[in-house]
């Protein structure tokens, strides 16, 4: 009995010691209706914080077309920052999907997942974009996903 008793007491204090690091869902919007500029040679996911109107432009241009939801999503980077995924310019149908954006002890953590499908008869640079509110001095780390 004696026996138990202090393996009980031992359990329950290793399990109070266990470091609970908190979880918290951070809100995001998809920017729609921007292109990636065809200014780069890139050979990898490019994964970028973007914090500036200036650093934006010279990444990705606006894909208007007409009618009411053919603007471009707006971006205040007064208030906001973009989270950018950017894949080489490829002839394959990519899809960059974001999977979760979360505030996990002093990080955020952006994790996606790009799913790869059939070749297509032209090129593209595909891309991701989401909007989040500008953070204090959090870091943010990009989570890729395995299927």
């Amino acid at each position: 009995m004696k026996n138990f008793i202090m393996t009980l007491i031992s359990t329950l204090i290793a399990f109070s010691c266990a470091v609970n690091v908190s979880q918290k869902d951070i809100p995001y919007t998809s920017a729609k209706k921007y292109f990636v500029k065809n200014i780069s040679d890139q050979k990898d996911l490019t994964e970028k914080i973007i914090t500036s109107q200036e650093e934006f432009d010279q990444i990705f241009g606006p894909a208007t077309t007409m009618g009411r939801s053919g603007k471009p999503t707006p971006i205040d980077f007064s208030k906001e920052n973009v989270l950018a995924l950017i894949y080489p310019k490829t002839n394959l149908e990519v899809e960059i999907i974001p999977v979760s954006l979360q505030q996990k002890g002093q990080n955020i953590v952006y994790s996606y997942k790009v799913i790869k499908g059939g070749q297509r008869s032209f090129m593209t640079i595909p891309n991701t974009i989401v909007i989040i509110q500008k953070l204090d001095s959090k870091k943010i780390i990009f989570q890729k996903v395995q299927k």
